[in-house]
């Protein structure tokens, strides 16, 4: 059996203009991708709870140690900037224009082979 082929949105180097990704994607294929994510995000979280669960068995730690665990104010400011930094990222893509940070020569192209 074949592979489906995608039309990519994007071809090149971006030279000018963002690349539409969403341009020929049917909506249900999006919300196809999200559910596909989302069950990849729960099989993570069951695999962190069966990981919590051996160590507990094997008395590693207490069953209770994720839950109890306070991290100090260091380690906590710490977390607390990681998740600003991940939200920022995550939702910048949201808002941002789409106008490249930076430009590329469009002669580019011609190094880049077929």
């Amino acid at each position: 059996m074949n592979a489906p082929h995608f039309k990519a949105a994007l071809q090149g180097p971006v030279t000018d203009r963002e690349p539409d990704f969403l341009r020929d994607l049917p909506p249900d294929n999006l919300v196809g991708a999200i559910v596909a994510l989302t069950a990849e995000v729960y099989l993570l979280r069951e695999r962190l709870q069966t990981l919590e669960a051996e160590l507990a068995a094997h008395r590693v730690l207490p069953a209770d140690a994720v839950e109890r665990h306070v991290d100090d104010p260091e380690r906590a400011a710490a977390k607390a900037a990681d998740l600003a930094a991940y939200t920022e990222r995550v939702m910048t893509e949201l808002v941002r224009d789409r106008v490249p940070v930076s430009t590329i020569d469009p002669r580019v192209t011609k190094y880049l082979g077929d």
